[in-house]
C-alpha cells in the first residue's frame, strides 16, 4: 500500500486505489477507524516494551558487573540465567536463556526411521507411543515442527533397534540457532509463598471480557 500523502476527502483501499469518503460505506469507515487506532496503540506498546526489555537486561549485566568488581559478590553470570528479589522479597525478576532450535535434512531420515519402528512393533503394542510420534510429526502450522513435542521421543527409554536409529538420527538432526533472551517479572501472591507472573504478552492479560457460551 502506498505511504503517499491521500488528498483531503478520499481513502486508500487495500489495492491502493484512492476512493472518495462519500463513496465508502459508513461501517468500512467506523472499522478503519478502530483497527487504526487499535494497530497505532499496539505499536506504541510494543516500542514500550522493547524499551523495557533493552533496559531490563542493561540493568541487571550492570549489577552483576557491580556486585563483581565493588563487593565481591557473584549474582551469576552475564551469559547465564539469574533470578533476583526486590530486599522484601515482594518482587522478583529472571533473566533467562533459551536456545533457539532448528532441524536439517536428516529429520526426514528420523520420520522415516520411526515411521519403520511402528511398522515393526504390532498394531496393538505400545499405542501412547504410536499416538505421540504421529502427533509430533504431523505439522501443526504449516511446516512449523513441535520442537518440544520432537525433544520429548528422546526421553524414552526403548531399546528397540528402529527406535535408537531414529533417536539417533533426531539428535543428529538438532541444530543450535543462537538463543533468545527472556525477562519475566513476579511479585508475591499475598502473604504467601507463591509468586505470580505480571503479564507482559498480550495473550495473558485479562481484558474483563468473557466469551459467551453457547446456553447464554
Amino acid at each position: 500500500m502506498s505511504t503517499n500523502t491521500i488528498p483531503e476527502g478520499y481513502m486508500q483501499n487495500s489495492r491502493g486505489d484512492l476512493v472518495r469518503e462519500e463513496n465508502v460505506k459508513d461501517i468500512d469507515k467506523i472499522v478503519d477507524q478502530s483497527v487504526t487506532t487499535l494497530a497505532q496503540q499496539a505499536r506504541e506498546l510494543s516500542m514500550s516494551l522493547t524499551k523495557f526489555k533493552r533496559l531490563a537486561l542493561d540493568d541487571i549485566r550492570e549489577l552483576i558487573k557491580i556486585a563483581g568488581e565493588k563487593y565481591g559478590a557473584s549474582l551469576g553470570g552475564d551469559k547465564g540465567n539469574i533470578t533476583l528479589y526486590s530486599y522484601d522479597g515482594r518482587y522478583k525478576v529472571q533473566r533467562t536463556f533459551a536456545a533457539r532450535m532448528t532441524f536439517n535434512i536428516e529429520m526426514k531420515a528420523a520420520e522415516s526411521l520411526f515411521d519403520k519402528y511402528l511398522e515393526a512393533i504390532s498394531a496393538s503394542a505400545e499405542n501412547d507411543i504410536r499416538v505421540l510420534i504421529n502427533a509430533t510429526f504431523r505439522s501443526s502450522r504449516g511446516d512449523k515442527l513441535r520442537t518440544a513435542e520432537l525433544l520429548r521421543l528422546l526421553s524414552y527409554d526403548i531399546q528397540h533397534p528402529d527406535w535408537i536409529k531414529a533417536c539417533e538420527a533426531l539428535k543428529n538432526s538438532i541444530m543450535v540457532d543462537g538463543a533468545t533472551v527472556y525477562i519475566r517479572v513476579y511479585e508475591r501472591v499475598n502473604d504467601s509463598e507463591a509468586y505470580r507472573i505480571i503479564p507482559l504478552n498480550i495473550t495473558d492479560v485479562g481484558g474483563g471480557y468473557e466469551r459467551p457460551t453457547d446456553s447464554q
